[in-house]
């Protein structure tokens, strides 16, 4: 699950500096209106949102599975709450 989050993350980003490339460089479709190669570009950030935060819902999944599954007492970390080392 950690994987997909981590996918769906980068395809978010990878689709969001594409479209901005895009626009910084005013490429579009040829042969159609502004408001149209306008409208694809609003789409592309919306999908790259949306990609966004697809994986960080599916990474917040995956983390409480993980938490889940590792029980209330068991952690990975090396530091208490309150920041004092575990010994």
């Amino acid at each position: 699950m950690r994987r997909i989050a981590n996918m769906l993350m980068a395809l978010g980003l990878a689709v969001g500096v594409i479209d901005a490339g895009a626009i910084f460089f005013h490429l579009g479709l040829a042969g159609v209106p502004w408001i149209v190669n306008v409208a694809l570009a609003k789409l592309g950030f919306i999908a790259a949102l949306g990609l966004l935060g697809g994986g960080a819902v599916a990474g917040r999944i995956s983390r409480r599975q993980e938490a889940d599954r590792l029980g209330p007492g068991d952690t990975t970390s090396d530091v208490e709450a309150d920041g004092r080392p575990r010994y």
